[in-house]
């Protein structure tokens, strides 16, 4: 493979095909006249005679260590005949439709994919986290009856029929049918597919709702064609297979190397878990082993290996990346290219800006960058069928307006859109898509891309283009950081976040933000800024917005933080200064200054004063203050240091329980009358009683819950359940050889492991109730094991006699180290600290240690008197302090760096219930700390920590509530909207209760038929409590 390197660095594409003998030719173009000439029916281009051609040259690299895994188009042509023989045997008929469940792209998917086209079928990729009543939907509204599954991935028996199944390549891939029932969904489609059926896909819903998209061949293979003419690609390419499956460009990458007989390259590791692993898979130090060649990627995904990733090792002229496609989302500025590469890499690599929507599957445009200086425009169309049509406004010089992608020949089948028209089989007039994205159309024909159309937003009586705001915003930041504009809805706040990788401090910000804000009208100003490191991306490489708006909006801020933080960030005047220095200031200088100024004198605008008042506004209890706000805001005789006091004293509430408190006018005719208040007012607490499920014996395990869909519990009866969390009807049931009382972990939607009395650790579906897997650990398995936040290892915590702590692969199950801590057994579930890459484990003889995740090495040890049965957890407004409780009553704050005790909180009995820890939005940054007793109290403490350079904290009862009966389940602090934040918990009595967080006064109160051991899990989305109780029943309450 290092001659192939060479071909592709020194030789011109063309000249490597004739020069290579050992290579053979390249079958002729399906679009050719020879390649027509004699035949009915065009050649295919994953046709198996087409690709035999191919033989001894490498169709797929699996990137291993140490060694890679390579498959040769021969090899994988005497695969695929096997897998057509299965389909036969199962009677799968040409033309059906098969949907693809796969994990990710390896070399068995890779072969169902080429097995499913040459049986003359289509193919539907599917989200693997998909339910499979989903799954089952959407199929059937697909039309689709057949469905493969690989690796561990299953589907449930409700919906499907298990037809049989073949190994490939170590890979279990199931075939099933869907069951038809008579309350099926319709399938969408009211026409007849296309003929030549080659793939269905489902839009993400950037042009609009999710669709379902038909693709014939006629409309995929013209764009493979001429992109191979255009990108030169060649038997000497090498393609990274990234993309998933349920994005169309990856079929792109997929096609392209059947087309010209190059090599797809996959890797285990993805750019969610580790960019740095991704990039050494791509482009190895390893001489020995090839790099890549081709690499498609978004924007978004693309920067998250670092500029200096990129320039040293992807664009840089010794790299082996002969093309870098870059799609999906607005290409890089100039200024960040910059930072990418040297302009002389443009003369040896093609940098492309490609362009397209799912409806014209796949791309359309293609802009080879010529230059790190010029405008980047969209491109071309790739192929002479592609026609453009912009659909609004022409001043002479340039045409604006939104994008329409037409083209007589690639047409794909929407039945949500082409049902509604009127057109007849085989109508060969131009069929238009819409893209929603707005450009520009200059004299010369370039087209410029501008927003999406969807970006324009309503602000106060103005009409803003975030999209506009953004690219203002980029022109003030460095060439190496990002900014993106969201707008918030409910709050009709303007949030802009800045991603900066080297981390600025808050002079350095405040200066930056004042620069933006010169720069924009007082409409397009921000509410806030954000500094973020990182973007998140969605599952399909494309930044998440939704993610990233979670990410920037805490629930609430105390109000005079909120005034302050926006007076220093967006009022220059305004400084945070020492009180003793104010005061001499004041008498020192007749002006006022800092606090001293009005709002209006600081800088502040009645637009300002309406953002402030906003939010708030979600904090102040009576209407007249929020009003009252509003008019000192505006009085220039009244100094912010008389509206901070104001605020101190308002009456506030701990939550946002209201949603737009002020209704403005437009900004320019704006005064106190155009302040509207609307109230929301906190309801009084109800529960009831939905649903209760027998387990035939005691429910004291902690009650598990996947993603609010649904729940999962063991029980002393053997019996493991997971049930529908709305209904309560079972999903799947497991029985296990002993008692259950651990707590379920889940690995993924098809993947969950508990512990069992009986010495093992089970994996099993949940959806079916399939054993997966059983490792024997050697001792009674009480506690929840861990999956590391890298979700490559798990750790089982026993009561083994050998050893008590076992760290397993979470691919492959084996056995990574294992270590013995203390003398007796151990009961608590272990801490994570993922930054340290380590654990703290607690044993019942008292000791307690912090043991290294990747080989079990111990850290440090320390003892207690007593044993400890409660779980740590970490403070968490401190990361270098963990907390602690010995059953004798003591709870504990230890340092993480050593776990010598900092600070002691003493109660009256014994803790067997574990801790929960919550440091909410609006209490200035404490923390607090709640737990059970066996003196028969909740009890809440106030943690506070020092702010100097030495570790310290104090513990201050803040509250505690006598339920009336000892007390072993551990507390639940639920968010309930509109009241806030509350305290759940059972007693050994029966009485379970909701408390208020902020004082411990109980809101409702009930009584169960039986002794409650069982934590609770709340689902918030559904306001839903579950837990187990000792009359054997698992209850459902709703709030």
């Amino acid at each position: 493979m290092a001659t192939v390197d060479e071909k592709v660095e020194n030789k011109p594409a063309e000249d490597d095909n004739s020069s290579q003998n050992s290579v053979p030719k390249l079958p002729p173009d399906e679009n050719s006249k020879e390649s027509t000439a004699g035949h009915e029916e065009k050649e295919k281009l994953y046709d198996m005679s087409r690709i035999r051609a191919f033989e001894n040259v490498p169709f797929l690299i699996k990137r291993t260590e140490p060694q890679d895994m390579t498959l040769t188009y021969g090899e994988a042509v005497d695969k695929v005949l096997l897998l057509l023989e299965f389909l036969e045997s199962n009677k799968v008929p040409a033309g059906a439709g098969i949907a693809l469940r796969i994990t990710d792209h390896t070399p068995a998917s890779c072969l169902l994919i080429l097995a499913i086209l040459n049986h003359k079928c289509h193919f539907y990729p599917t989200d693997k986290m998909l339910l499979s009543q989903a799954l089952y939907e959407r199929m059937s509204m697909a039309g689709v009856e057949y469905l493969l599954v690989n690796k561990h991935l299953a589907v449930g028996h409700l919906n499907f029929t298990r037809l049989s199944s073949i190994l490939l390549f170590n890979e279990d891939c199931k075939l099933y049918k869907v069951k038809h029932k008579p309350n099926d969904p319709d399938v969408q489609a009211k026409k007849p597919l296309p003929a030549n059926m080659c793939y269905t896909i489902s839009t993400t819903g950037s042009t609009g709702g999710p669709k379902l998209i038909h693709v014939p061949y006629e409309c995929i293979a013209p764009n493979i064609v001429a992109l191979s003419q255009k990108l030169n690609v060649s038997m000497a390419d090498i393609i990274y297979l990234g993309t998933p499956c349920t994005f169309d460009p990856f079929v792109v990458e997929f096609f392209l190397a059947l087309q010209n007989g190059a090599t797809l390259l996959t890797s285990h590791h993805t750019m969610k878990d580790s960019p740095s692993r991704v990039l050494s898979a791509l482009f190895p130090d390893n001489l020995v082993k090839p790099g890549i060649t081709i690499l498609q990627m978004t924007p978004s995904l693309f920067r998250q290996f670092g500029a200096t990733s990129i320039r040293e090792r992807i664009l840089s002229s010794s790299s082996s990346l002969r093309v870098l496609l870059l799609g999906g989302e607005p290409f890089p500025s100039n200024a960040e290219l910059v930072t990418w590469m040297d302009p002389s890499v443009l003369l040896q690599k093609h940098i492309c800006n490609i362009y397209g929507i799912t409806e014209i599957s796949c791309w359309s445009l293609l802009h080879i960058i010529q230059s790190l200086q010029s405008q980047i425009s969209l491109g071309t169309p790739i192929d002479e069928d592609t026609i453009l049509q912009i659909k609004g406004q022409n001043d002479g010089d340039s045409q604006q307006g939104e994008l329409l992608l037409g083209s007589a020949t690639r047409r794909c089948y929407i039945p949500e859109i082409d049902d509604k028209l009127d057109t007849q089989k085989g109508d060969s007039s131009i069929c238009f898509r819409a893209t929603g994205d707005l450009v520009t159309r200059l004299k010369d024909g370039t087209i410029l891309y501008g927003e999406r159309a969807n970006d324009v937003v309503k602000r106060a009586g103005n009409r803003i283009s975030l999209g506009l705001i953004t690219r203002k915003i980029q022109k003030c930041l460095l060439s190496s950081e990002l900014a993106t504009c969201l707008w918030l809805e409910d709050l009709q706040k303007l949030i802009c976040c800045i991603r900066s990788q080297e981390p600025k401090s808050r002079v350095q910000q405040r200066a930056q933000t004042f620069d933006i804000l010169s720069k924009v009208s007082i409409a397009e100003q921000p509410d806030r800024f954000v500094y973020l490191q990182h973007f998140p991306c969605n599952v399909h490489g494309k930044l998440d917005k939704q993610l990233l708006l979670k990410e920037c909006i805490p629930l609430a801020q105390p109000a005079q933080q909120i005034l302050k933080s926006y007076l220093h960030d967006r009022l220059e005047c305004v400084e945070e200064t020492d009180e003793k220095w104010a005061k001499r200031q004041r008498l020192e200088d007749s002006n006022p200054c800092g606090y001293d100024l009005s709002f209006r004198q600081a800088g502040g605008t009645s637009f300002h004063a309406i953002t402030i008042c906003r939010e708030i506004g979600l904090q102040m209890c009576i209407d007249d203050e929020q009003r009252h706000l509003f008019e000192m805001l505006l009085d220039e005789n009244i100094p912010l240091r008389t509206v901070l006091r104001f605020l101190d004293t308002a009456k506030l509430v701990a939550n946002n329980i209201k949603l737009k408190p002020v209704e403005p006018a437009a900004v320019t005719n704006c005064h106190h009358g155009g302040l509207i208040i609307k109230r929301i007012e906190q309801p009084v607490l109800k529960l009831q009683f939905h649903w209760k499920v027998n387990f035939e014996k005691c429910v004291d395990s902690p009650v598990a819950e996947y993603e609010g869909r649904y729940v999962c519990v063991g029980a002393h009866s053997k019996i493991l359940r997971t049930l529908d969390p709305l209904t309560g009807s079972e999903l799947s049931k497991v029985r296990l050889p002993n008692r259950i009382e651990c707590k379920v972990t889940f690995l993924s939607e098809q993947l969950a492991i508990v512990g069992c009395y009986d010495g093992c650790l089970y994996g099993f579906n949940p959806q079916t109730g399939d054993i997966v897997f059983n490792v024997g650990i050697g001792g009674m398995i009480k506690s929840q094991p861990l999956l590391t936040a890298d979700g490559r290892r798990i750790i089982v915590c026993s009561y083994a006699e050998d050893y008590n702590v076992y760290c397993l692969s979470a691919e492959r199950q084996e056995v990574l180290w294992c270590l013995r801590i203390g003398e007796k057994p151990i009961f608590a579930g272990p801490l994570e600290l993922p930054n340290e890459q380590s654990l703290i484990m607690c044993t019942l003889d008292g000791s307690y240690s912090r043991v290294a995740i990747t080989d079990g090495s111990v850290e440090w040890t320390q003892k207690l008197k007593e044993p400890i049965f409660s779980t740590p957890v970490l403070l968490e407004s401190k990361s270098n302090i963990f907390l602690s409780a010995e059953v004798a009553g003591r709870i504990h704050a230890c340092h993480v760096g050593n776990g010598k005790i900092l600070a002691t909180f003493s109660t009256e009995g014994n803790i067997f219930s574990s801790l929960a820890v919550k440091t909410p939005p609006t209490f200035m940054g404490h923390s607090f700390v709640v737990f059970g007793c066996i003196d028969q109290h909740v009890y809440c403490l106030r943690c506070k920590t020092g702010s100097g350079s030495t570790v310290s904290v104090d513990f201050e009862l803040h509250w505690k509530i006598n339920l009336g009966a000892p007390i072993y389940a551990t507390p639940s602090l639920l968010t309930v909207h509109p009241n806030g934040l509350l305290v759940w918990c059972g007693a050994t009595d029966g009485r379970v209760v909701l408390m208020n967080f902020r004082n411990g006064e109980i809101q409702w109160s009930d009584k169960l038929p039986g002794e409650v051991f069982s934590s609770a899990c709340y689902i918030e989305s559904l306001r839903r409590v579950y837990v187990g109780c000792r009359d054997n029943f698992l209850y459902c309450l709703g709030i």
